[in-house]
């Protein structure tokens, strides 16, 4: 026969030809190639603790059908995390942008005024994030304890804004509990009644306030009032070292007032 390549006469039995060099039978052009050290199963395997998306690839790449569903079963649940998560993140970015617009609409007459004590946490935020030695932290920390301290005078706050985070129920229903949450940009606080020994806060069911409260939800935006008191078990004095603590962005108080405001637009 001859070679269909470059017409060179060679023998029936030959598999290549001997001018070209070329296979000229289908079953020997199927060399078995050896695979190379990437394409084998342990090496995707290590990828995936290094560094996964490589592992991935290789899996789909080199590894057949079965490792291509579990590579797209991984990928599909890891999408529907990142959604989730995008999805959180813009629900709070929307509410706390929806928040800010309400409550700077309606503080203009809060005592003493919200907006200043933003301005003035905000600062302290932004200048507490500087790094200090540790006789300079106590030394920050004093001078604003003042500042706090002379911003709420007497403890009282009067037409503050805020929005529910939790009520609850305490001592088998004699009582509740209130957390508003305030979150401003720079500014996040909140506002809680407490529940032990000295300053006790909570919102007795026979009184009026517990009226008001009954129909609050979480995300409920609300105007209320009332004095701070200590976060100490033994102090009965505004002292903004343990009640407001900035460290922790809380305060304590007694309420007096709230009022559920409406958000419609």
């Amino acid at each position: 026969m001859q070679c269909k390549y470059c017409g060179q006469p060679i023998s029936d039995n030959c598999n290549y030809c001997s001018n070209c060099g070329r296979a000229v039978r289908e079953e020997a052009a199927e060399v078995k190639r050896e695979s190379k050290f990437w394409e084998q199963g342990w090496f995707a395997v290590l990828m995936l603790f290094i560094f996964w998306p490589v592992g991935l690839y290789l899996l789909w790449r080199y590894h057949g059908i079965f490792a291509k569903a579990i590579v797209s079963v991984f990928l599909l649940m890891l999408l529907g995390v990142f959604i989730t998560v995008l999805n959180i993140n813009l629900d709070r970015g929307k509410s706390g942008d929806s928040f800010s617009k309400i409550a700077n609409s309606v503080i203009a007459e809060s005592i003493p005024s919200q907006e200043k004590f933003n301005e003035l946490l905000a600062r302290y935020n932004q200048n507490e994030s500087k790094s200090m030695t540790e006789l300079e932290k106590a030394e920050f920390n004093k001078s604003y304890e003042k500042e706090f301290n002379a911003f709420f005078q007497n403890g009282y706050v009067k037409k503050w804004c805020g929005k529910v985070d939790s009520v609850k129920s305490e001592k088998s229903g004699m009582a509740a509990s209130v957390k508003l949450r305030c979150d401003f940009p720079k500014a996040e606080y909140t506002f809680e009644t407490k529940n032990y020994a000295v300053d006790e806060t909570l919102i007795p069911a026979d009184s009026e306030l517990y009226k008001k409260i009954r129909s609050l939800k979480t995300g409920d935006v609300v105007i209320f009032s009332g004095k701070l008191v200590s976060g100490d078990y033994s102090k009965k004095i505004v002292d903004l070292t343990t009640s407001y603590g900035y460290r922790n962005n809380k305060l304590y108080i007694d309420f007096t007032d709230i009022e559920k405001i409406d958000t419609k637009e």
